[in-house]
């Protein structure tokens, strides 16, 4: 375990001095309020050398947006060799265990990443329910093109029908396993109030997300704002 540890650290410690941390605050979006700016500042300062190498690995985007041309052209191989991979591999050559990471919840929005389970027929009553199904996900349980990734992030659909930008209807219950670079900076689709722009763009969305959503992470590491992702902008 600890000759482990200390190959994380070793990785990680790269990560984390070329990715300088205020940058992830310049990087916080607009509308996410009630104080998370704050808290995230001081969750920060309370860190461990060792967690803060865990944090910048587990924000850092190193493949590019994967909603950036319709999720036409992601980058499989350069996500497995990604921060975030390799910390879970790391993590769980040294015994880590789905119980060990904690799932955090944001309602009435949405976090981007590629589907390692899709939503539509995948029910869940609850979100905690659907975020537990994300904890506990493995890896080649479910065949698909990304088959081969844990489940880091989530979205459930907690309305008769939840709006997307997508061709699919998206019904009540919906739980949609994702794996993500970055879950402590995650890429945010939308959340709270839908802005004038969306009417515009989309005549039958409604005037707030339908969804909630959440990342699972290691203990004591923080979940940041995040940023727009390209699906936003949709």
């Amino acid at each position: 375990m600890a000759g482990v540890l200390a190959k994380l650290l070793l990785f990680t410690a790269a990560v984390y001095l070329t990715w300088n941390l205020s940058m992830l605050f310049s990087r916080a979006i607009a509308g996410w309020g009630k104080g998370r700016n704050n808290s995230i500042s001081t969750a920060l300062a309370d860190l461990t050398s060792e967690q803060r190498a865990v944090y910048a690995a587990l924000s850092a985007h190193t493949c590019g947006s994967p909603a950036v041309d319709g999720y036409a052209h992601v980058d499989a191989t350069c996500l497995a060799e990604a921060p975030t991979m390799q910390w879970w591999k790391a993590w769980t050559a040294g015994g880590g265990k789905p119980e060990d990471l904690r799932v955090h919840y944001e309602r009435r929005a949405d976090y981007d990443g590629v589907a390692v389970q899709w939503g539509l027929g995948n029910q869940k009553a609850s979100v905690e329910e659907c975020g537990e199904a994300c904890r506990q996900h493995r890896p080649g349980s479910v065949k698909g093109p990304f088959q081969d990734f844990p489940c880091n992030a989530f979205a459930w659909c907690a309305e008769e029908q939840c709006f997307e930008p997508d061709a699919h209807v998206h019904t009540k219950g919906d739980c949609w396993l994702k794996f993500t670079e970055g879950p402590a900076n995650p890429e945010v689709n939308f959340r709270g109030a839908l802005v004038e722009d969306w009417q515009e763009r989309h005549p039958t969305a409604p005037d707030h997300v339908q969804w909630h959503t959440g990342v699972v992470l290691p203990p004591g590491i923080p979940l940041n704002n995040g940023t727009w992702s390209p699906r936003y902008f949709w």
